[in-house]
């Protein structure tokens, strides 16, 4: 399969009624997305034989810790539905069913947890893009820049689908803790 044919299943998936993929999985992809541009900025620099070889080792561990941040990226992809489902199967017990509430608490709580998750996954692949950032060849930049963007995309779209779980927690410690990690998400943006 030719990678655009993927890009326009993800794009029609999102664009379709249902609900999942949704921002949650949107934002993980552009944060995954955003590593991986990082990664061939990395990788291009890499293979230039002007880059300094004092560079080389930093830049090589890097491109492992961007792996590891777009690989975990890709996986609250998935996650982000699974919460919703999630969600979905705690609502549907029976009003009567004294589990039901803290089901739906618990599933609320999952739903927030993995943009949270997400966020904080594409704040550090921020921090390392700004940490490579000035050793990466010029002719590649453009790139570095749209990388930074797309994972502080992935930052405040996940921060709007916590938000959005937030506004049904009813446990106020967990919201001010969630608010908290809100702040500080942010704040890298």
């Amino acid at each position: 399969m030719e990678w655009y044919t993927a890009a326009e299943r993800f794009t029609e998936a999102l664009a379709s009624s249902d609900p999942t993929p949704g921002g949650g999985a949107a934002a993980a992809m552009a944060g995954a997305m955003g590593c991986a541009l990082a990664m061939m900025a990395v990788n291009t620099t890499l293979k230039r034989k002007s880059t300094p070889e004092e560079l080389r080792p930093r830049l090589t561990q890097s491109l492992k810790r961007l792996s590891a941040f777009k690989g975990e990226l890709k996986g609250y992809i998935r996650q982000d539905g699974e919460a919703y489902a999630a969600y979905l199967t705690a609502k549907k017990l029976s009003k009567d069913n004294p589990a039901r509430e803290k089901a739906v608490q618990d599933a609320l709580l999952f739903a927030a947890r993995v943009p949270a998750d997400a966020a904080s996954a594409a704040m550090h692949g921020l921090r390392e893009v700004d940490q490579i950032k000035d050793s990466v060849a010029e002719v590649i930049m453009s790139d570095v820049y749209c990388a930074k963007h797309l994972l502080q995309a992935c930052i405040k779209c996940s921060v709007e689908s916590i938000r959005a779980n937030l506004a049904f927690i009813k446990n106020e410690d967990r919201v001010n803790e969630i608010n908290k990690q809100i702040a500080t998400l942010l704040k890298a943006c």
